[in-house]
């Protein structure tokens, strides 16, 4: 099965559909498998939180604040905007079975400003937020870019800015969920992202 396959994973990676609650579903289930094959090993990662608000997410996993609480203190509604009953019963398991998350996404005022100038345009400060090495070589996921700019964000500022912002996200998730790994030798990770990702 699949689950078998990828059950010996540091990290799996699974592609959604923001919008798509049979997508939100089938998530579960497979951290659901996962869990029940090994209840210690598996953390979440997930690209609706933005890492500043790490503290946020664990005391709510850990039950120390409500998911009113938690909803407020990560600002979900204006920083992510999607739904959160799509993503609730996602939420619910890994608080019910203490399953860590991890907020591997950049915060949006970092992605956003490199969208408008790039990142040359960044303070120092702003720079040290980037993740090290900050890796600009794939040619084909500029590629991939270069298509999804032209086919949707005509008028939308310069490519190379949008490039720029898009790796700004990919990278920091990236090094989010390999600093996890790394930190936790014992642990692997299931990262729940948006398929163009």
């Amino acid at each position: 099965s699949v689950i078998a396959d990828i059950s010996s994973a540091r990290a799996v990676f699974v592609g959604e559909s923001h919008d798509r609650y049979d997508e939100h579903l089938s998530e579960l289930e497979i951290i659901r498998q996962l869990y029940e094959r090994d209840s210690e090993r598996w953390a979440i990662g997930v690209e609706f939180i933005q890492r500043p608000f790490q503290k946020a997410l664990d005391d709510y996993i850990s039950g120390a604040i409500s998911e009113k609480d938690f909803l407020e203190k990560t600002e979900y509604f204006d920083r992510w905007g999607f739904d959160f009953r799509l993503y609730r019963p996602i939420f619910q398991f890994a608080r019910e079975h203490r399953i860590p998350m991890v907020a591997l996404n950049a915060e949006r005022e970092l992605t956003q400003k490199v969208a408008k100038v790039g990142l040359e345009g960044l303070t120092a400060a702003e720079r040290d937020q980037l993740p090290e090495p900050f890796d600009k070589s794939d040619k084909r996921y500029r590629k991939r870019l270069e298509k999804v700019f032209k086919d949707h964000m005509k008028g939308m500022g310069t490519f190379e800015h949008f490039w720029e912002a898009q790796l700004t996200w990919d990278e920091t998730m990236a090094d989010r969920a390999a600093a996890y790994l790394y930190a936790h030798p014992d642990k692997s990770i299931v990262v729940l992202a948006g398929a163009g990702h």
